[in-house]
């Protein structure tokens, strides 16, 4: 509830808060008072103080990916630019960051004069068209905008689930904002885009004449669905259709594995040979969402998708004869058709659609009379075994998700990578997020120890604010993803300074984790079954016999990664 009378950064805290956002993650500083104060007196709000922007970022990032949204804020220059490469992560993942940022005041501002946190030429400009970039849409608050300007940027980057910059000057930001405040609803309540009738009934008529027409349709699913939050609707569409899909990695687990029409992962070359024919074969892919073809989950290249078959639902526009690379395009665009309305419409006048018989995905399972060497291929199998139905899994970039993303995942159990951003660290700050965001649900982290080094000061806050994941660091020494890339040449910068990793959450004050240094399979096992069982965090530093997969190494990942224009993702048909 908005109080009478609320200063600017109260309103512009308090209209966020009414989304139902209930943590704020950045770092105090001077320039940022008036907001942290806002934050710190708002009762819906409890302010997370981590361990610098950057993982604050991160942790932002975490939290939306399992909310749908969340709060950064950071003080003016130093702070902001500090949490740039992590709000820019949730621009390429579709994740809306509201970013709160203090300003010096108006009047400082005005003298021109230098001051701490700028570059000292009485310009105090620069970094706000620099965070702006991280964001879908930037404003600067005073009283006289406020109110309407937060309504502008709430329902833009609700629409685009994309950040937005929010700055407000230290002396405005304590000013009471003119005008009526706007008390807002909760997030699931926000009402969605609208789609033009003629051009909604258009892109549906077309897309139901194109699925009469299919002996072989497929379909393949974007995050965007989890994003938007049409997973149910996007699964009573499979329902009424019979429709088999896959999922690219960056998709992986947009609705739960265990559905009868999951097929497994398309990663072009790399996918199973049957599942590969099959999405291949297809007459017709459903791209439902806008699935990004990158270049990680086409198999770096390798993935042979008709363009002239496919029919790409995006959020906001729907795309006939789709040409994913935007060369020679002959595609035919309806628009603005709001993908909730599409798959609204499918469902009520779809006919159900007799598929073909099509691969299934089965678990991975441990070899019998497997060594005690914890390899990566032991790892996964006993992985596999430990996952539970609703678990929120969360997998480092790298050589982490290289090999673990193959894990057929339990019954609406979570999967989370930042596939497209990409950035290692990331795992760690986005594990503390997403606990917070659903304390009910178990969350399990695996990154490597290279990526690990980056963010693990956050391991610190976890213990401060009482969340219980299970993080498990896979040590092998090295920066592997980048050995591996770089073509296995044992070179020294790939090499980490040993770390004593188990005694990392004990030396950061958190206290009663269950703590682990494991060498051989069985006592991995050990430990998984006793941080299963604990009450509060667990650790487990799993030591490698293997510094990188073997099968990796015979993949095309590295040729592919290096060699191919973008423009080979897809066929020409």
């Amino acid at each position: 509830m908005i109080k009478n009378n609320p200063t600017t950064a109260e309103y512009a805290v308090q209209r966020l808060a009414d989304l139902g956002i209930r943590h704020v993650f950045g770092l105090p500083g001077d320039y940022a008072f008036p907001i942290d104060d806002a934050i710190e007196s708002n009762p819906n709000l409890t302010w997370v103080v981590c361990s610098n922007e950057l993982n604050a970022a991160y942790s932002a990032d975490g939290y939306a990916r399992v909310f749908g949204a969340s709060i950064l804020s950071t003080t003016y220059g130093v702070g902001e630019l500090g949490a740039m490469a992590g709000v820019m992560g949730a621009k390429a993942e579709r994740l809306p960051i509201f970013h709160l940022v203090g300003m010096p005041s108006t009047r400082l501002m005005r003298t021109r004069k230098p001051l701490h946190h700028t570059l000292g030429d009485g310009e105090f400009n620069h970094f706000h068209q620099l965070s702006s970039a991280t964001a879908c849409v930037s404003t600067i608050l005073t009283p006289e905008n406020a109110i309407t300007e937060m309504e502008r940027v709430i329902a833009i980057a609700l629409s685009q689930r994309q950040p937005a910059i929010i700055a407000i000057a230290g002396d405005y930001a304590q000013m009471p904002v003119i005008g009526n405040p706007i008390q807002g609803v909760p997030l699931h309540q926000v009402p969605p885009p609208k789609s033009n009738p003629q051009e909604l009934e258009c892109a549906v008529k077309n897309i139901l004449q194109r699925l009469e027409q299919a002996q072989q349709p497929v379909i393949l699913p974007s995050f965007t669905l989890l994003r938007y939050g049409l997973t149910e609707q996007f699964t009573h569409l499979l329902k009424v259709t019979g429709i088999p899909y896959a999922t690219t990695r960056i998709d992986k687990a947009v609705i739960s594995e265990s559905h009868p029409l999951y097929m497994g992962m398309y990663r072009g070359a790399t996918s199973e040979s049957a599942l590969r024919e099959y999405v291949e074969s297809a007459d017709l892919i459903l791209d439902i969402g806008g699935v990004l073809f990158d270049d990680v989950s086409t198999g770096h290249g390798s993935a042979r998708l008709d363009r002239e078959k496919i029919i790409s639902i995006h959020p906001h526009h729907v795309e006939i004869l789709s040409n994913i690379c935007h060369i020679n395009s002959q595609s035919h665009t309806y628009s603005p058709v709001w993908i909730g309305d599409v798959i609204s419409n499918l469902i009520e006048n779809i006919k159900p659609i007799s598929s073909k018989k099509f691969p299934q995905p089965s678990p991975i399972t441990l070899e019998k009379n497997a060594s005690q060497a914890i390899t990566w291929q032991t790892l996964r199998a006993t992985m596999q075994n430990f996952l539970e139905a609703e678990d929120i899994l969360i997998c480092e970039s790298g050589l982490s998700v290289a090999f673990l993303s193959s894990l057929l995942l339990p019954k609406n159990c979570s999967f989370h990578n930042q596939t497209l951003w990409a950035a290692i660290g990331w795992a760690t700050p986005a594990t503390f997020g997403a606990a917070l965001a659903n304390p009910q649900r178990r969350v399990i982290l695996i990154t490597g120890d290279g990526a690990h080094q980056l963010t693990a000061n956050e391991i610190g806050t976890m213990g401060r604010y009482g969340v219980k994941p299970i993080i498990i660091v896979l040590n092998n020494g090295i920066f592997g993803i980048e050995e591996f890339l770089a073509g296995n040449k044992s070179n020294i910068y790939n090499v980490l300074s040993p770390w004593n990793y188990a005694q990392i959450p004990h030396a950061m004050g958190c206290e009663n984790w269950y703590c682990q240094k494991v060498t051989s399979l069985d006592e991995l096992n050990n430990a998984l079954e006793k941080a299963r069982l604990h009450y509060n965090g667990a650790y487990i530093e799993v030591i490698l016999t293997e510094k990188i997969p073997p099968a990796l190494s015979e993949t095309i990942y590295a040729q592919r990664y290096q060699l191919l224009p973008i423009d080979t993702y897809l066929s020409s048909g």
